[in-house]
């Protein structure tokens, strides 16, 4: 994968202060995760320095749970890459590592409930991301809106009603999976009615979600119920959905400290 253009954002066409500073010798670092952690991003960490002529060894893999203090990379070559690589590689790391290790921490109280991200993602990041959540355990959401037909709220608001959004879709493609947001069992049973393969009930508490779910599969006993919740409430609504879509995974996980220590 081709991460140059990250790079270049980062520090600019030439990193002028090790360019000046730095001799233009061979050494050795190695990356350390500074917190307990499920590390994410190894590879692309691996490929920006390596991009710089730096040869990367990997001493974790994506998913490893790693201790505070652990290396997670080795790389060996010319210093001026070593150094011009590092701010890029290691906020590779600590990123996905944050969704990563937030996203593990759901799953462990989801009992089995397969899950995703409800989040907006980062522009320019998103496949990192969606990477991420799925490196934690989570389920992969598609990253683009050309693959799927997702009917959200606001469509719905846009159209009139749910029944005038529903009458818009004749012409989908037949292999495209659609997915309608529902407020009630009324919507739900639209939504079944219609062919949907996927119904999402955002905003409501488990019970609620649950009486929604029942309405769809009395409709339709395929249908995939898809329940928006907070990371604090997973265990809550494990088993009453087919599907969780966890907000904050991405949203609020922030960052995870990583160093490099030179040799």
């Amino acid at each position: 994968m081709d991460l140059s253009a990250y790079l270049k954002n980062d520090v600019g066409k030439k990193d002028l202060t090790t360019r000046l500073a730095v001799p233009d010798v061979d050494g050795t670092a190695y990356v350390i995760c500074c917190e307990d952690a499920v590390v994410a991003g190894i590879g692309e960490a691996a490929d920006l320095f390596e991009s710089f002529g730096v040869d990367a060894t990997p001493l974790a893999e994506d998913g490893d749970r790693v201790r505070a203090g652990s290396r997670v990379l080795s790389v060996s070559g010319p210093l001026p890459g070593i150094i011009t690589c590092k701010r890029t590689a290691l906020g590779f790391l600590a990123r996905m590592t944050a969704v990563a290790t937030r996203t593990s921490e759901a799953v462990a109280d989801s009992n089995g409930t397969p899950m995703t991200s409800l989040d907006l993602a980062t522009p320019g990041f998103g496949e990192f991301e969606r990477k991420a959540v799925a490196v934690g355990g989570g389920k992969m959401r598609a990253g683009t809106l050309d693959s799927a037909i997702i009917l959200r709220k606001e469509h719905i608001k846009a159209c009139g009603s749910l029944r005038n959004a529903l009458s818009r879709l004749d012409d989908a493609p037949f292999s495209f999976k659609k997915e309608i947001e529902v407020s009630d069992e009324g919507e739900a049973k639209a939504a079944a009615e219609a062919g949907a393969d996927i119904i999402l009930v955002s905003g409501k508490d488990a019970a609620s979600v649950k009486r929604i779910a029942d309405a769809a599969k009395a409709v339709s006993p395929g249908m995939i119920v898809e329940a928006s919740c907070d990371a604090d409430d997973v265990g809550a609504f494990s088993g009453v959905a087919d599907l969780l879509s966890v907000e904050g995974l991405i949203g609020l996980s922030g960052f995870k400290p990583f160093r490099l220590e030179m040799l």
